[in-house]
């Protein structure tokens, strides 16, 4: 399980090139960008700011198994006691389908469809009960009126702009059934009162997300946009994720994941954080999570239910 405490193998070298050289997936039309070795979505329509590469979908993989030990579960009771024994339901932005896999072994009678706009999902062996598509939620879903009992979502805050969360919740809410239920979860990582250097790179991760017209504060934000868009709240609720010394493993496993991902963002952080110098670039990340671990910093993970009136 993603939470368990163990030590990681660094990722293999590249022998890739570190200059940027666009490219597209001989078996499928979503196009990408590698950049210094990493492999990033190169989307026309698309905000996110996340790769799409095998070290990527290790993050998304390990970040999933943490937030399911932290809630205890992937649904939460109000979306557990409305799942039907044979439902539908459909995950957008499915990433590696690590959810949709898991889900489908607890609900072997229930039909689940992940969705993603790049193909890192599996292609070949999955449960009978499972399918994935390449699709983007900003060019609306391909489905029927009220095809699904359940749709789930899940940290879409930096792939979504503030305009366009109008468009995925009215999708979402036009391929529920009537009384389906959506459980939509998103990250608060908004704290920045611990340190000079946790202000520094937060402030400037929020400040990246907002030149692409992204709202880091989006977790606060569910419950109201669920309203506005007729759902009925059914559940909301969340968890922190505390740092320190003496984290536990869910902690820690999610400080590794965190720390991923910020490395990650080299391309778009980098220029803000160490203009001059960005080859001190992932210097100044080891500093921050130190500083994380040193200075108890923490975030909160966000879910809500609602449900389709």
């Amino acid at each position: 399980m993603g939470a368990k405490q163990s030590k990681r193998l660094p990722p293999p070298s590249s022998n890739r090139p570190t200059d940027i050289i666009s490219e597209h997936s001989v078996t499928t039309s979503s196009p990408r960008i590698t950049i210094e070795g990493r492999v990033y979505h190169n989307v026309e329509n698309s905000s996110y700011i996340f790769p799409r590469d095998e070290q990527e979908q290790d993050r998304l993989n390990s970040q999933h198994f943490a937030i399911k030990a932290l809630f205890g579960s992937n649904l939460l009771p109000s979306a557990q006691q409305a799942m039907p024994f044979n439902g539908k339901i459909l995950d957008v932005g499915c990433g590696p389908g690590s959810w949709v896999m898991e889900m489908a072994v607890d609900y072997p009678n229930a039909q689940f469809t992940g969705i993603d706009m790049s193909d890192i999902f599996p292609t070949t062996i999955r449960p009978d009960n499972v399918s994935f598509e390449m699709v983007n939620i900003l060019e609306g879903l391909p489905f029927e009126d009220g095809s699904f009992d359940l749709v789930h979502m899940r940290l879409m805050v930096s792939g979504i702009r503030v305009p366009e969360w109008p468009r995925v919740l009215d999708e979402i809410y036009r391929v529920l059934k009537p009384g389906g239920i959506i459980q939509w979860g998103e990250l608060d990582f908004t704290e920045t009162s611990q340190s000079p250097m946790i202000e520094h790179f937060i402030t400037s991760f929020h400040s990246v997300m907002q030149e692409r017209q992204q709202d880091p504060w989006i977790a606060f934000k569910l419950e109201p946009m669920l309203t506005e868009h007729q759902f009925e709240v059914v559940e909301y609720t969340k968890k922190k994720i505390q740092y320190g010394s003496d984290q536990d493993a869910i902690a820690q496993e999610m400080l590794w994941a965190w720390s991923t991902g910020m490395k990650s963002l080299k391309p778009l952080l980098a220029p803000k954080l160490c203009p001059e110098q960005p080859e001190d670039y992932n210097r100044l990340v080891e500093h921050y999570l130190q500083d994380c671990v040193e200075y108890n910093w923490f975030a909160r993970m966000w879910i809500i239910t609602g449900r389709k009136l």
